[in-house]
């Protein structure tokens, strides 16, 4: 009557097989993820920071506060300036509680303790301030932005820069 014929286990091997190969394509590239999605919020992050310090340059410019050390109201808040630019200033607390004011971004206000941040951990280091993304506490771990002060230190003096400097490491991101 009906010819009920099924799969000879020679196909079910070979579907079973080339299965397994898509699958071990496909995972690595999955667990990547990880690193790209923190290079790419690390690039945001450089791009907010670069667009936002140009925005507080440009109104220091029209109010004549472009030069030296001056404090800047923007956006209902006092922020310290160098250069025209946000100021670091080897303090953690001060930089990142005045970083309300300039740049639109949701730091939790124990950012400067390590582990403490859901979503960012910063480090000073005299003029420059490293933002890390969750889970980095270090920038030896290269997944980082540094965003530095318009100024610089010559013969122990600081001195004006042309502007703010923004880098970025993301050699280290999802590892």
């Amino acid at each position: 009557m009906f010819n009920k014929r099924g799969f000879t286990l020679i196909e079910l091997v070979i579907v079973i097989v080339v299965l397994g190969i898509l699958a071990a394509v496909a995972v690595p590239k999955f667990f990547n993820l990880r690193g790209d999605a923190e290079t790419a919020i690390v690039e945001g992050l450089k791009g907010a920071l670069y667009e936002s310090a140009g925005l507080v340059h440009a109104k220091a410019s029209i109010d004549n506060l472009d030069k030296g050390n001056n404090i800047l109201t923007v956006n209902g808040g006092d922020i310290s300036i160098r250069a025209g630019y946000p100021r670091v200033a080897n303090n953690c607390p001060k930089f990142t509680s005045q970083l309300q004011y300039w740049l639109t971004l949701d730091i939790d206000s124990n950012i400067c303790q390590s582990g403490r941040d859901a979503e960012w951990y910063g480090v000073v280091q005299s003029n420059a301030f490293h933002f890390m993304p969750a889970n980095y506490t270090s920038t030896a771990e290269n997944c980082y932005v540094t965003y530095t002060t318009a100024s610089e230190k010559v013969g122990g003096v600081w001195i004006d820069k042309d502007s703010a400097t923004i880098l970025i490491e993301t050699f280290g991101c999802g590892k």
